[in-house]
């Protein structure tokens, strides 16, 4: 067992920065913890109804939706993927980036640990619990400190890759959190450092899974079985895919939510032995298995979303067991919300958030006109979402709706972009707020979690529910 954060805070100085150190490169998590909450109840706009979105998934291939421009702070649109590698077929490990372009990393071992240059000479070995500081200096430098001593214990260059190694099955630590398996310690970055976890796959699942779809109760176990294989679908499809900063995947929403062993549980455990090996596979390899927390009664095409090519396993599907009938995910407490600013307010979040999501010409000056809903998807979400004030039109699509429409005072992205939108005005038409209503939460695209829960409710197992969600895939065992 790990040594707790206390007994940490009882060791050495650096060993108590270590434990209070709460700092990630991870986006908040999608965490889906059960909670009793009543939905809201509004009105959606006709292109939200249910009637409306009938066969939106259609039958033919459609042209790819214009990439919308994309800008820090917020992660990009998902770009095209490439073709699946036959990486998945030997792979033994998985390599999780946790952090890139840190100038200082504290890090530990549960047990006593050893940091070394790969390949190359040890230095130092380190009781359990302590910490040492791996600090970047310039473009070349890189120093390894123990706590209140001046000079470094070594120092090395931008080529050395630093091995963090537990002993006796021990953790490793960074941020206030343990980890199984090895760190990696290097640069790949003009300045800054690169934190990886290297860990095997079964091992990197275990702490996906609670923080994917959180605990929920027995009645919907077949749900947490379903996470599993897409789960593990995903990782295999996209190893590698940030093969240019040394990884496979990042530890937060941009990939899959990873957070070492605090939620790790008996179901999550449980669910992964029940579907050791299984995957989701389309054309021989393991598919691209996106999923988000509550789709709001309709998921989506993906190419209708993102700038991705039609992907046949990727299709809208209606959340329900037949028209009319109560979707899925209605349990979930994002399944209708409701967001509204004042003029002011909406303004200022556009100017600090639409640039980078509308282009950085999108200034969004003078006094808000308008903003309406200028074109939607096939399933009812929002592909162009058109702001006018007294100084110029600008448009925001896709999915980046929700990065420049932001939940105030959190600053958290919007829900979804399955909304309507408009202002409300006073009696001589000024306009006084804008308010938003809308459905689910995320983007939408393949399994809805909430949806999988709630048809494990009603009594449908893990294959059921993955075919449900994934058209024309097979299970198989690896």
């Amino acid at each position: 067992m790990a040594p707790s954060l206390r007994r940490l805070r009882r060791g050495s100085h650096a060993a108590r920065r270590f434990a209070r150190s709460r700092r990630s490169a991870t986006l908040a998590p999608r965490t889906l913890a059960r909670r009793s909450a009543a939905s809201a109840s509004l009105a959606l706009a006709a292109a939200l109804a249910l009637g409306s979105l009938a066969g939106c998934a259609g039958t033919r291939k459609g042209a790819p939706t214009t990439p919308p421009p994309t800008a820090p702070p917020s992660p990009p649109a998902a770009p095209a993927p490439e073709p699946v590698s036959t990486a998945w077929k030997t792979t033994s490990s998985i390599k999780v980036g946790l952090a890139v372009g840190e100038s200082k990393l504290l890090v530990a071992g549960s047990t006593r640990w050893k940091l070394e240059v790969l390949r190359g000479s040890e230095i130092a070995r380190v009781a359990g619990g302590s910490a040492l500081s791996v600090r970047r200096l310039g473009a070349e430098a890189i120093e390894v400190l123990s706590d209140g001593e001046p000079a470094p214990l070594w120092s090395g260059g931008a080529q050395d890759t630093l091995v963090l190694t537990p002993s006796d099955n021990g953790y490793s630590g960074w941020g206030g959190h343990w980890y199984r398996g090895a760190f990696q310690i290097y640069v790949s970055q003009s300045d800054g450092l690169t934190l990886v976890n290297e860990v095997d796959l079964e091992s990197y699942l275990r702490s996906v899974l609670p923080n994917e779809i959180g605990t929920p109760p027995k009645s919907d176990y077949e749900a947490v079985k379903a996470q599993a294989v897409a789960a593990r679908s995903y990782t295999l499809s996209y190893l590698g895919r940030r093969s240019a900063l040394g990884c496979d995947l990042f530890a937060s929403v941009e990939d899959q939510v990873y957070g070492g062993i605090g939620k790790e549980n008996e179901q999550s455990d449980r669910a992964l032995a029940a579907t050791r090996g299984q995957v989701l596979v389309s054309e021989g390899a393991p598919i691209r298995a996106l999923y988000s927390s509550t789709c709001g009664m309709r998921t989506a095409n993906v190419e209708d979303v993102w700038p991705w090519p039609w992907t046949g396993y990727l299709r809208s599907v209606r959340d329900s067991e037949a028209e009319g009938a109560a979707p899925y995910c209605s349990n979930s407490p994002n399944f209708r919300w409701r967001e509204e600013w004042s003029t002011g307010a909406f303004m200022t979040m556009l100017r600090q958030y639409g640039p980078a999501e509308a282009g950085a010409g999108a200034t969004f000056a003078g006094d808000l006109l308008d903003v309406r809903v200028r074109e939607r998807s096939r399933c009812g979400r929002v592909a162009e979402l058109a702001v006018t004030t007294t100084k110029g039109d600008w448009v925001v699509r896709g999915d980046r709706v929700r990065w420049a429409l932001r939940r105030m005072p959190s600053g958290a992205i919007l829900r979804s972009s399955f909304l309507k939108i408009g202002v409300a005005r006073d009696a001589s038409g000024k306009p006084v707020s804008v308010i938003a209503t809308g459905a689910g939460n995320g983007h939408g695209i393949g399994l809805c979690q909430w949806g999988a829960m709630g048809m494990a409710r009603a009594g449908q197992d893990y294959p059921t529910i993955l075919r449900h969600y994934y058209k024309d895939t097979s299970l198989a065992r690896i």
